[in-house]
C-alpha cells in the first residue's frame, strides 16, 4: 500500500506571532510544538509526514508560501494547525468555497477540468475535505473532547489542492475548575491520538474506494 503523505502547517511564525497566551508563550510556538508531537505519532502510525516549517522563520511566512509548499508536495491531506485562548475544545474548519459541481454542474474533482483560480483551488476538494473533517470530529468525540465543525473562506485553506482542514485547539472546560489550556501536553496527546485514529480510518476508506473503482 502506498504511503499516505500528510502535510502539517503550523500556523504563523516569524513576525506573525498569532495569539498571545502569555509573555512566554505565543501561538506560533504552540502550533510548532504541537506539530512535532503530531508528526511523531503519525510517523509511528505509518504515515509520511512533511511540514511547511520545522522552525520559527526570521521573516514573514505568508499564506501563499505555505500553500505553494503544500501543493508542490502533493500530499494526501493537509492539516493547518492553530491554537486559541478562548472557546472550548477543538474547532475544525473547512473551506466555505462552493464545489464546482454545485456551482456549474461540473463533474467530480477527478474529472479533468480547467485549472481553478488560485483563490478557488480548494473548491474541487470540498467534499473530500468535509469527509476528512467528519472523520477527525468523530474520533475527537469518541475521545470525549468537544468539537465544533465550521466552514470559512480563509488562507491557505482556499488555495490547497488536496483534502484540507484547519484544526484549532482551544482550552478544555472542566467541571468546577480552571479550563485545561491548549498548551497542556496531556490534552495535546489526547487530541493527537484521536487525529491518528481518524486519519488511519480515512486512509483505509480511501484505499478501499480506490480499489473498488479499478
Amino acid at each position: 500500500m502506498p504511503r499516505t503523505i500528510i502535510l502539517l502547517d503550523p500556523a504563523h511564525g516569524g513576525p506573525d506571532s498569532g495569539a498571545r497566551f502569555s509573555d512566554q508563550l505565543l501561538e506560533k510556538d504552540l502550533t510548532l510544538s504541537f506539530a512535532a508531537i503530531l508528526r511523531a505519532s503519525l510517523s509511528t502510525g505509518g504515515f509520511t509526514v512533511i511540514a511547511t516549517r520545522d522552525t520559527d522563520p526570521t521573516v514573514l511566512f505568508t499564506a501563499d508560501q505555505r500553500a505553494e509548499i503544500a501543493n508542490h508536495a502533493h500530499p494526501s491531506a493537509c492539516l493547518v494547525l492553530h491554537a486559541t485562548s478562548s472557546g472550548n475544545g477543538i474547532h475544525i474548519v473547512t473551506s466555505a468555497l462552493t464545489p464546482p459541481g454545485e456551482a456549474t454542474g461540473a463533474s467530480d474533482p477527478d474529472t479533468p477540468h480547467a485549472p481553478a483560480p488560485w483563490q478557488d483551488a480548494q473548491a474541487a476538494f470540498i467534499p473530500q475535505s468535509l469527509r476528512l473533517a467528519n472523520e477527525i470530529g468523530l474520533a475527537l468525540l469518541r475521545a470525549k473532547l468537544p468539537v465544533i465543525l465550521t466552514q470559512s473562506s480563509i488562507h491557505p485553506l482556499d488555495n490547497l489542492i488536496c483534502p484540507a482542514v484547519a484544526i484549532e485547539i482551544a482550552p478544555l472546560a472542566t467541571d468546577g475548575s480552571d479550563p485545561i489550556p491548549a498548551a497542556d501536553l496531556t490534552y495535546q496527546h489526547t487530541i493527537t491520538q484521536a487525529i491518528v485514529i481518524a486519519l488511519t480510518s480515512w486512509r483505509t476508506h480511501n484505499t478501499t474506494a480506490a480499489g473498488a473503482s479499478r
